[in-house]
């Protein structure tokens, strides 16, 4: 059975632009974090606090974050700047539909294909305070022309998450990938995991 995105939302998850726009267009299937001890699902275990947000892109450290260009088609392969009245456009709606951990550098090559970001980047963030990090498969919605919000202070800060003054429709919501196309790709980060498929009934 597929499922759909709630009919509106109003949770935002911050990244970096150049990630949200590869998301938003497909170079990237995935998003690396570390955890927090407000995500912690119980010992050892990982669970975001959020599965169905909106991307909500930063530039902070945007001139270090190292990204690929992946093709040479690949569409915007620049990152959307902010616009000149600090407003930012959110375009990407973001479901996670599996979490699995890394905690050996061998892996990160095998992770290549589903991120855009360069080498040492990810060894970098892989070896923060301490080795491994925690790999969220994202299914991904875009939304045509995108909705303008204004940055709060609420909002300001090196915080994961942020809670949009309104809720935000998923009405017009574009799949990025379709069913076929997300059930592969789940299938591959589940082999590079190490997890099993779950159990339809």
């Amino acid at each position: 059975m597929v499922s759909l995105p709630p009919e509106s939302c109003n949770v935002a998850f911050k990244e970096w632009s150049g990630v949200c726009d590869a998301l938003i267009h497909g170079r990237q299937t995935v998003i690396l974090r570390k955890g927090g001890i407000s995500e912690r699902a119980g010992p050892g275990l990982f669970a975001p606090e959020h599965i169905e947000f909106w991307l909500y892109p930063t530039w902070s450290h945007q001139s270090e974050q190292g990204l690929r260009i992946l093709g040479e088609q690949s569409p915007d392969p620049r990152p959307t700047a902010p616009g000149l009245d600090g407003s930012i456009l959110i375009r990407g709606f973001v479901r996670v539909d599996i979490s699995g951990y890394v905690q050996s550098e061998d892996a990160l090559p095998a992770l290549r294909p589903f991120h855009c970001l360069e080498h040492e980047t990810i060894r970098k963030r892989f070896h923060y305070r301490k080795p491994g990090f925690w790999v969220l498969a994202a299914r991904v919605w875009r939304q045509d022309p995108g909705f303008t919000v204004f940055p709060t202070p609420e909002q300001a800060g090196c915080t994961s998450w942020v809670i949009l003054e309104q809720p935000l429709s998923t009405s017009g919501l574009t799949p990025v990938l379709d069913e076929a196309q997300w059930a592969q790709e789940c299938h591959r980060i589940r082999s590079i995991l190490g997890l099993q498929a779950p159990v339809e009934d």
